[in-house]
């Protein structure tokens, strides 16, 4: 059922690269009664997206998932894109996980403005990656924001906003499900304010933090840190934005460099090892002492052939 008070029957168009904005935005937003005419989708090279072949998978994936008669549209230049979405004429943009910066007069095109949602509490972690910093800086719990969009990234008022847990268990997906599971319970509270016209809450800039794009050379991991530090680094390593590529946090394990995807705590007594020993084998997991205590390696792989 629509929400109360929320008008419906608009042509809304989500801009995206996940799969899981595509599928569930989509069934939110006509459930709503609005009509989502099309998810603009940008690829080509030169930095866009994606990347490598497994973000042509998941563009993949985002194409298969699609609910049906929901067109998926693929714009390979940036500016081609202006023109595809006012051949579309929406009433309002809505963009999750959208890499492309939209210019004036793409802003001006939908009668009820372009909103974007951001995963943080803005003004916190301005920029591409606002949760890999999270997670690097210990977070314990991740925000979500439906802000109007203005001429730069991350900085137009504030609609509405919120919080999910992290703990240190979580994987990818599960985490990535918490987050869309928060975006679908703001979602009806945006439209709302869309629909009232409220311009939202003016960000206050002195509060701005930055979440700048991982520089390669923090993904390598020195054992003689403590254990928390290097779980926490491939832990942020895993959810961080790059500009090259994807940026498994990295290691030295006897002798030979392997990718890190997940860590566990230690549970027992510190053998108090030199960093970096490997210190036993349970099945595929490595305990590796670090420089207060060991650490369980439970998901890498060898670095290159």
């Amino acid at each position: 059922m629509p929400t109360p008070g929320a008008a419906s029957g608009w042509r809304i168009v989500l801009l995206t690269v996940a799969p899981s904005v595509a599928h569930d935005f989509t069934l939110s937003l006509r459930a709503q009664g609005h009509d989502v005419v099309a998810v603009v989708v940008p690829v080509g090279v030169r930095g866009l997206r994606p990347l490598d072949m497994e973000g042509w998978t998941e563009l993949r994936r985002l194409f298969e998932s699609a609910p049906p008669s929901l067109e998926v549209l693929f714009v390979n230049e940036r500016a081609l894109l202006t023109a595809r979405l006012a051949a579309l004429k929406p009433d309002l943009l809505l963009s999750f996980f959208f890499p492309w910066k939209l210019t004036p007069d793409a802003l001006a095109l939908a009668p009820r403005g372009a909103v974007n949602v951001h995963p943080s509490l803005l003004p916190r972690y301005r920029g591409p990656c606002p949760v890999g910093w999270a997670l690097r800086d210990d977070a314990r719990d991740l925000g979500l924001t439906f802000h109007r969009m203005d001429a730069t990234f991350d900085t137009g008022p504030v609609l509405v906003q919120g919080t999910f847990p992290v703990i240190d268990e979580d994987t990818e997906e599960v985490l990535f499900e918490r987050m869309m599971r928060a975006s679908r319970r703001l979602l009806p509270g945006m439209l709302e304010c869309v629909a009232r016209r409220e311009p939202g809450d003016s960000q206050v800039d002195a509060e701005a933090t930055p979440a700048p794009f991982f520089d390669l050379a923090y993904r390598d991991i020195d054992w003689r840190d403590t254990a928390r530090s290097v779980h926490l680094k491939v832990r942020a390593c895993r959810f961080a934005a790059w500009r090259e590529g994807n940026g498994d946090a990295r290691a030295l394990l006897q002798g030979r460099w392997v990718r890190v995807q997940r860590t566990r705590a230690w549970r027992g007594e510190d053998p108090q090892a030199a960093p970096g020993t490997l210190l036993a084998r349970q099945g595929d997991d490595c305990l590796v002492q670090c420089g207060d205590s060991p650490l369980w390696l439970v998901a890498y792989t060898p670095e290159g052939p």
